[in-house]
């Protein structure tokens, strides 16, 4: 694909070594051409320090003899060549060449432009994988969005991606939010009342600070309809229910032995819980209140979860049944959800299927055991991580400061745990793909490092390079924690309600003359790409405090300004017609910086795109969209377009916006994020 960045770089190169050649310099002397800091100094410049400190020369006349051999040689994209500073030859492009090179690629790729053949490398991408008790809420959110702008990027660099959603139906979570279920009749009834929760894959995020406002009559109505959010109210009830019970038979024993302090501590415990259940009341107290009457009449609730999850490995089919059930009835939600903001899969894996039902994860035990680096502690398997890191050597390779702590693989009773199923889940995966990303949150570091560890353990070092674990940070809702278990979390439709309506007083306010039906798609547009644009243009090592100001910006670093700068190159392609197409232009005009600023940044979407894939980092796509909408803005309001002087000038302004209308719809796609034509 078209690359005019990179071919003038080539080009600079090309300029330097044959003018070190000419100069009688060994021409061994590695180019490296950096960026200057101001872009006055050019686009890109050679630094003569390395070579001046080998030859024992004057770094300013090397620069002033390279500069000058160089404005010697044939040149097609540079257009001046200066020595400048201390030992510096910086080049500047042609524009005029420049700048109809740039616009014939843009005009000729389209949509494609930035986007790469690649080698075909087959890519695993595993994001989102919530457990299917809850609705996604908004910390889970921000998996969904990173790995989707990844797989987006991956693939326009040329590489074969599949994503993947990891269902975890064995658990004992799952298993308590079925059992409550069970106490409903088993199915969703009587109108469908709905709440929820999220959880991200492989952890228990428990308290994580989240979000938004408190539930309101909105989100109420929502749990009406979706299944998800039933679900969720269902275990958070579950999980209410059973702690009451067991916090209340724990003080009773405490109080017989006398131990006054723990009891009061206890008591501490259930105050809380007793507060829980007084909120998951107010949303739906017939749903609550036969949750609470068949756990409180139950003998053994945590026994009778134990052994649901038991008979579901052992593929019971009523268990089976219950569970599938629910699990499909929270996956129906999740697509809705996703399916608002764009984001699909390429399969659906079932942790039964995978690793249970076909005795992957017992595979995994048996060859672990014959590793020598296991040993059985009552009848549990544990493997000695730390024999394997110090075996392979891998305490540097991955940054180990303190001793991993030994792996679970299998309990007394020949159940596995999560990670053992994670191990074969992973060994599936790489069975369809030479490399794999799990997105997943930074909280499950040491789980991922023990998958890890595991994979060299099996004789899968080379494996093992090969598995990503791309952690991100949690979002933060000033004044607002979440937890799961009690109810208590913002949603992501509940953040996507929100900001489609913000958005709609924003489009409203600016657009008065458009009709309501209009108005409304574009809230649509404006308020989903406001939410993605807000998740996946922080870095994913850094915590995101989500706020509104911020989100629902459309002067600075948002999807709504961004899209704005688009719908302005819309508008401005729209007022000219289509009659200057196939017309002279004078791109030679394109001199004020505002237009030489542009050109030059259009040009470098496809090293931005090469870069972000490399890195594997959405960020730098959201930076660069926001940097040419500014850019773009300084244009609009400085350099006419429609009354430029001159019709070749003319035309040659309206190539520009039209380039610019195309990257920025193109890096905004890579965002997952829409570019409306009106706003």
């Amino acid at each position: 694909m078209g690359n005019p960045f990179a071919e003038f770089r080539d080009e600079c190169a090309r300029l330097v070594k044959a003018a070190l050649d000419r100069e009688g310099f060994s021409g061994e002397e590695e180019v490296r051409l950096e960026v200057p800091s101001d872009p006055s100094l050019g686009e890109l410049s050679f630094s003569t320090f390395a070579l001046a400190k080998r030859t024992k020369a004057n770094p300013r006349a090397i620069a002033s003899r390279i500069a000058a051999a160089a404005k010697e040689e044939t040149k097609r994209l540079v257009g001046r060549v200066e020595a400048a500073g201390a030992g510096y030859v910086n080049f500047y492009v042609g524009i005029e060449a420049f700048a109809e090179a740039l616009i014939r690629s843009v005009g000729s790729e389209g949509a494609s432009f930035g986007s790469f053949q690649g080698n075909g490398e087959r890519v695993i991408v595993e994001h989102t994988s919530v457990n299917p008790i809850h609705p996604i809420h908004i910390g889970g959110a921000r998996n969904s969005v990173i790995g989707d702008c990844l797989s987006r990027i991956l693939r326009a660099a040329g590489k074969d991606v599949r994503r993947h959603f990891y269902i975890d139906d064995v658990g004992l979570q799952v298993s308590q939010a079925a059992y409550g279920l069970s106490m409903l009749g088993g199915g969703i009834t009587a109108g469908g009342e709905h709440a929820g929760r999220r959880l991200d894959h492989k952890d228990e995020y428990e308290d994580e600070e989240g979000m938004g406002d408190k539930r309101g009559t909105g989100d109420a109505a929502k749990e009406r309809h979706k299944g998800d959010h039933f679900i969720g109210f269902v275990y958070a009830s579950t999980s209410c229910a059973i702690n009451i019970r067991t916090l209340k038979a724990r003080i009773e024993r405490l109080k017989t032995e006398g131990k006054d302090e723990e009891v009061r501590e206890e008591i501490r415990k259930l105050d809380d819980w007793v507060a829980v259940s007084s909120e998951l009341r107010e949303r739906n107290a017939e749903t609550f209140d036969r949750i609470l009457d068949g756990i409180s009449s139950s003998e053994d609730p945590e026994r009778e979860v134990a052994e649901l999850l038991r008979r579901y490995e052992s593929k019971d089919p009523k268990a089976v049944g219950l569970i599938r059930g629910l699990c499909e009835t929270a996956i129906e939600g999740f697509r809705e959800t996703l399916g608002r903001v764009g984001i699909g899969f390429d399969s659906w894996d079932w942790e039964s299927e995978i690793a249970s039902w076909n005795g992957g994860a017992r595979e995994v035990v048996e060859r672990l055991s014959g590793s020598g680096f296991t040993r059985v502690e009552d009848g549990t398997v544990v493997l000695d991580c730390e024999a394997v890191v110090e075996r392979f050597g891998l305490r540097e390779k991955y940054g180990i400061k303190t001793d991993v702590p030994p792996l679970t693989l299998m309990r007394s009773d020949g159940t596995t745990l999560y990670t053992t199923r994670d191990i074969a889940y992973t060994l599936w995966k790489f069975q369809r793909a030479e490399k794999i990303v799990n997105v997943i949150s930074i909280e499950q570091k040491l789980p991922q490092l023990q998958l890890k560890i595991a994979l060299h353990a099996l004789g899968m070092g080379e494996d093992a390079e090969r598995l990503m674990h791309y952690s991100y940070e949690l979002v933060h809702l000033p004044g607002y924690k979440m937890s799961g278990r009690r109810g208590r979390y913002v949603t992501f439709d509940e953040v996507l309600d929100e900001a489609v309506h913000r958005a709609y007083r924003e489009v409203s306010e600016r657009s008065p003359h458009l009709g309501e039906e209009e108005r409304r798609k574009i809230s649509e547009v404006v308020g989903i790409g406001a939410v993605r644009y807000a998740l996946a243009s922080v870095a994913p090592q850094k915590p995101i405090t989500f706020t509104w100001d911020r989100v629902i910006n459309f002067e600075q670093n948002s999807a709504p300004f961004i899209q704005y700068a688009h719908a302005r190159a819309c508008n401005i392609m729209v007022k000219a017609g289509g009659g200057w197409k196939g017309s002279g232009a004078d791109y030679a005009a394109l001199s004020s910086r505002y237009e030489r600023g542009l050109v030059v940044l259009l040009s470098k979407f496809p090293e931005v795109v090469g870069e972000a894939a490399r890195s594997l980092r959405p960020e730098e796509i959201a930076e660069y969209a926001n940097e040419l909408a500014s850019k773009f803005n300084l244009f609009y309001d400085n350099i006419p377009v429609l009354k430029a002087e001159g019709e070749n000038v003319r035309n040659a302004r309206l190539h520009l916006v039209d380039s610019t209308r195309i990257v920025l719809s193109n890096a905004l796609a890579l965002l997952g994020v829409k570019a409306p034509e009106r706003m």
